[in-house]
């Protein structure tokens, strides 16, 4: 339960940092490449990988060398935590955000991001960005299921979450420990009642649990069970050009875990920070994205290979899910943690 703790902290956190910020903090465009570029710096806090971060770094400083641009990154829960420590201390080092949808809606709520519309954002779907103008995603990760070719025939292949129920299923399903969003996703997708009751059968085949999605990708690889549920379609697609005998199949709902980006509603560098995030969601920028084996949201920048989001019907966390997010880890620990003996 430390996972429940952090959470808790986090919004702890933020509650004791609502009201240093700004509830509109409307970032107003400047015309000027000359006055963007004249804050001479940016600061981006980011979750992404370190060698990506830096090539994208990297590709904006070569396009604005004026602009001394850093980043910061380490996992969700740690960043939160030092946004919000460094707010208690009256501090404001970045300009630009990017993290999972959970924090990104735990900062819009506390005022922490500012209103800003890119001019790239009219290339975005809705779901992708906040109708509020706070954020646009940068990429999304589909939840998607995960089968091995060899153990399990094209018959077996599930169309839809009850067929998972059949016995073929049994003591063959691997989960990544932590799938909370896509377990609040599912049932509420579901209604309440029918998505609970169904993740309760489903516990009930002896689900395999395992840290970490990619783990859980590659254990379907290695045949250690058939199929895995909230592993993301680009794992199984990395595996399979190494020859790994896996595919995936989307079963409705799909969970989206989106990765908004935003500008700080106390950017010390709010214009060079607005520079930044319209690279981040240029055409060019998503691009970048995409050699890195990731799904760009932009509508003309189609992933490598497009089958990654052909047919997704996309289902996104929501304002009222994150209010109750605490409720859905601790439905998730009952439903499936103790059924695995790990709540013991």
């Amino acid at each position: 339960m430390r996972f429940v703790s952090r959470i808790t902290k986090i919004w702890v956190l933020g509650f004791v940092c609502h009201g240093l910020f700004s509830q509109t903090g409307v970032a107003t465009a400047l015309q000027s490449k000359e006055a963007l570029e004249s804050e001479r710096k940016m600061v981006w806090y980011t979750t992404m990988t370190s060698a990506d971060a830096k090539m994208l770094i990297d590709q904006f400083r070569q396009r604005y060398p004026r602009i001394d641009a850093e980043y910061f990154r380490t996992g969700g829960p740690r960043l939160m935590e030092r946004i919000f420590t460094e707010a208690r201390a009256g501090k404001h080092i970045w300009d630009v955000f990017m993290n999972s949808a959970i924090y990104t809606h735990l900062l819009t709520e506390k005022g922490m991001l500012a209103v800003y519309e890119s001019p790239e954002a009219r290339f975005y779907r809705d779901g992708y960005k906040d109708p509020r103008r706070t954020w646009t995603s940068i990429y999304t990760n589909y939840a998607v299921a995960g089968y091995n070719t060899k153990l399990v025939p094209r018959e077996e292949v599930p169309k839809s979450y009850p067929d998972l129920l059949k016995r073929f299923w049994w003591g063959q399903i691997g989960l990544d420990a932590k799938s909370y969003e896509w377990f609040a996703v599912v049932i509420r997708a579901l209604g309440e009642e029918k998505g609970l009751a169904f993740m309760r059968q489903l516990a009930k085949t002896n689900v395999q649990l395992r840290d970490g999605r990619e783990l859980v990708a590659q254990l379907v690889a290695a045949g250690e069970f058939k199929l895995a549920l909230t592993a993301y379609a680009q794992n199984y697609e990395t595996l399979k050009l190494r020859g790994a005998p896996v595919d995936w199949v989307a079963l409705d709902p799909v969970y989206a875990n989106i990765h908004p980006v935003g500008l700080s509603s106390k950017a010390p560098h709010p214009n060079a920070g607005k520079l930044f995030i319209d690279f981040l969601l240029s055409k060019a920028g998503q691009e970048m994205l995409r050699a890195q084996k990731r799904i760009p949201d932009r509508i003309d920048t189609p992933p490598d290979p497009p089958r990654l989001i052909e047919g997704i019907k996309p289902v996104f966390g929501s304002a009222e899910m994150y209010g109750a997010y605490n409720h859905y880890i601790k439905l998730f620990q009952e439903t499936f943690v103790q059924t695995d003996g790990r709540g013991k």
